[in-house]
């Protein structure tokens, strides 16, 4: 199973549990899609504890992560091919599921193992995917001079960025106003992003802080869940969205529900054995129901030879008790001694009721 495909089973789960501890009334079907028209902003964040490129695609109206990715750094460095192909196949999958959307790739190779010229020019490739309906906007460090065609429009957003994008330029009546519109739209996806990134940080921290991976495994069950606290903050960022509540909330919510889940099981648990145990002393206790097992010691009317004292002993006592299941079974007063010939003989009743002539004499005792 894939990553996504984890994730996606992951939030799932907790957010049917979460619709059934939420005081307000919420969808059983849990779905991410957002507006087919929204703004997409993409962005790539390197993290150096564990040397690795995460790529982030969230919308712009809801903050809501659509998709997410990471790749090793040396991988990609040794071939700078590798990471163009990586770029371009995680755009082209949000392109697939969005055909008219517009997508903001926010720094562009600006990491300090890529700061080369010659990925920037790649810059050009990301433009020309086959969908006319979307646009796509880089956003890249001016630390180049790089020369584009006349097709694509520079934008100057700031000191040390430039926007990048492909125009059909007979269509552009005034470009310096065109320049306006998009400036001013960079710089709205700016505070969005700014905020975006406040979250994901406090998301972040909160999954260090409440151990969240634990609580996840406990709750779902599912073992490998990714341990990257980049894919664990998408869950905190995501659910508090759709369960309208606040992340330290939806994670005192799970809290509880952990609590209560073992407590369930630990009370299943204790019934379960109960019954067991009664299972066990009703099927021990249905021999008693059966006459041919019911062998008890029963007072007759006379005292006569022990069964097994003839047979074992050389002084026979006399017993008035007889075994009554006995008796009905073999059609003969089955006389026995109480202290230990009972036991002995149901041990072997054969051996007991087997008749042989005696060749000795043997003392009868009272």
């Amino acid at each position: 199973m894939s990553i996504a495909n984890k994730m996606e089973t992951i939030t799932f789960q907790l957010y049917q549990i979460l619709a059934s501890q939420s005081e307000v009334q919420l969808a059983q079907n849990y779905s991410q899609e957002t507006n087919r028209y929204s703004t997409i902003i993409v962005f790539q964040r390197y993290t150096s504890d564990n040397k690795t490129i995460f790529f982030f695609a969230y919308d712009s109206n809801s903050l809501i992560i659509i998709q997410q990715q990471h790749y090793k750094v040396e991988e990609m460095v040794k071939d700078l091919y590798k990471y163009f192909m990586k770029v371009q196949d995680f755009l082209l999958q949000i392109l697939t599921k969005k055909q008219e959307t517009i997508i903001h790739f926010i720094n562009y190779a600006s990491l300090n193992e890529f700061d080369n010229i010659l990925i920037k020019q790649e810059a050009y490739k990301l433009l020309e995917f086959p969908f006319p309906k979307s646009k796509i906007i880089i956003w890249m460090e001016n630390k180049e001079t790089l020369q584009f065609s006349k097709d694509y429009l520079e934008i100057q957003i700031s000191f040390q960025q430039l926007a990048l994008l492909k125009i059909e330029r007979n269509f552009i009546r005034n470009q310096e106003i065109y320049e306006e519109f998009i400036i001013k739209q960079i710089t709205q996806i700016q505070e969005i992003h700014q905020q975006f990134k406040l979250n994901l940080e406090l998301c972040e921290s909160q999954v260090r802080s409440f151990n969240f991976v634990s609580l996840i495994t406990d709750i779902t069950f599912i073992q490998d869940v990714p341990d990257q606290i980049e894919y664990l903050a998408q869950l905190l960022m995501n659910l508090s969205r759709y369960t309208c509540l606040d992340s330290v909330l939806m994670i005192a919510k799970l809290k509880l529900y952990r609590q209560n889940a073992l407590l369930r099981r630990t009370i299943n648990q204790q019934k379960l054995k109960i019954n067991e145990y009664l299972q066990i002393v009703q099927t021990d206790l249905t021999i008693f129901q059966q006459e041919k097992y019911c062998h008890f010691p029963k007072k007759g009317e006379n005292s006569q030879k022990c069964k097994v004292c003839q047979k074992n002993n050389k002084k026979v006592r006399k017993s008035s008790f007889v075994c009554e299941a006995c008796q009905k079974h073999y059609k003969i007063n089955i006389t026995l001694c109480t202290t230990k010939c009972f036991k002995v003989f149901h041990l072997n009743p054969e051996k007991y009721l087997r008749r042989k002539n005696r060749t000795k004499q043997t003392k009868v005792e009272e």
